[in-house]
Formats: structure tokens, sequence, C-alpha cells
């Protein structure tokens, strides 16, 4: 059996997409820049990398799991930013608020839960964002004035979903492999 790329993610409504693709648009200009498609936008919660076809039930299963005695929460929309910094960035992306505590007490679940069956830990902090763009090659310089002031769009979550990510020549194809949907 073939590897496939999968990640744990919090799909963002179209709404969150169509703040996307506004912000791509207005930055337009910067052509080194990979634009997220606006159906692809979603909030990691782990990466899981590239990981045995055989492996996907297990993980679906522990995600099912974690989703099962999780409340559904309300998050927001943000600010745009960029890391390492919005002038000097090599991805730029969409920040995320609202039940923040909560959704910190999910991603540790997760990164729990998938450690037991044998992933690694993630080494970075976790921050809740949502990636606009990447850059191709050399970071990229932008104001916080040419991003603009953003309305934030409030969107309720209530499942996690288990995500296949192909690497294609006109930018990354995800597909989903699996849901957890939240019960508690």
């Amino acid at each position: 059996m073939a590897d496939v790329r999968i990640f744990v993610a919090i799909e963002m409504p179209s709404v969150v997409g169509q703040q996307v693709a506004g912000v791509s648009q207005r930055l337009s200009y910067l052509k080194q820049v990979r634009w997220v498609k606006p159906e692809g936008v979603h909030l990691t919660l782990k990466f899981l990398g590239d990981v045995a076809e055989e492996r996907v039930s297990e993980i679906v299963s522990a995600v099912q799991q974690i989703a099962s005695d999780t409340a559904p929460m309300m998050l927001s929309t943000t600010d745009v930013g960029g890391f390492p910094k919005l002038e000097d960035a090599r991805v730029l992306w969409l920040g995320v608020g609202g039940d923040l505590e909560a959704l910190k007490a999910l991603q540790s679940k997760v990164t729990q839960a998938l450690a037991e069956i044998g992933f690694e830990p993630d080494r970075r902090r976790f921050f809740a964002h949502a990636t606009v763009g990447r850059a191709r090659r050399a970071p990229v310089r932008v104001s916080p004035e040419e991003v603009g002031l953003l309305h934030p769009v409030h969107f309720a979550v209530d499942r996690l979903t288990v995500m296949k990510s192909e690497l294609l020549p006109d930018g990354a194809r995800y597909t989903a492999l699996g849901y957890g949907t939240f019960e508690a």
C-alpha cells in the first residue's frame, strides 16, 4: 500500500474562504506567493506527514474518539500576519480567535491521542491560523496598511476532519478521509 500525506484539521466555512480570497486579491501584486484556494482553507491541528494508507482508519478512529468528548465551540477570524513576521513573511496567515482555550485543549488532545499511536508530538507551539499563501522563494514584505482592516467572521466548529493532502503544480488538493463530530 502507498503512503498518503495526512493532517487533522478544522475545515473553515465558505465565508472564511471568501475572506481569504479577499486578502489574496488585495495582495495579488505579490507574484511570488502561491495563494491558498478559498475552498481549501482550514486550521491544522496536527500534521502527520506521509502515513501508510493502512493506518488511516486508526487515525480516523482516534479523531472520532476525541470529537465524541468535545463540545462545539465558536471561533472567529482576526487579523492577517506572517511567519516569521508580516514584513518578512514566508507564510501569510489569517489569525483565528474566539474560544481559544477550548481550541488549544482540543489541539492538545489530538496531539496526545496521536502520540499514543506512534506519531511524534509537535515541537512548535500551537498558533491558531489559516494559511493564506506561501512565498515560493524569498520572503515577501507586506505592511499592515496593505492588508487593511478585516471584519471578524464568526463561525461554529462542531467536527474534526482527517485530511489527505496532494501536492500538485497548481497547489494542494485536500480530500476528507474521515470525520469526528463533537458530541459533548
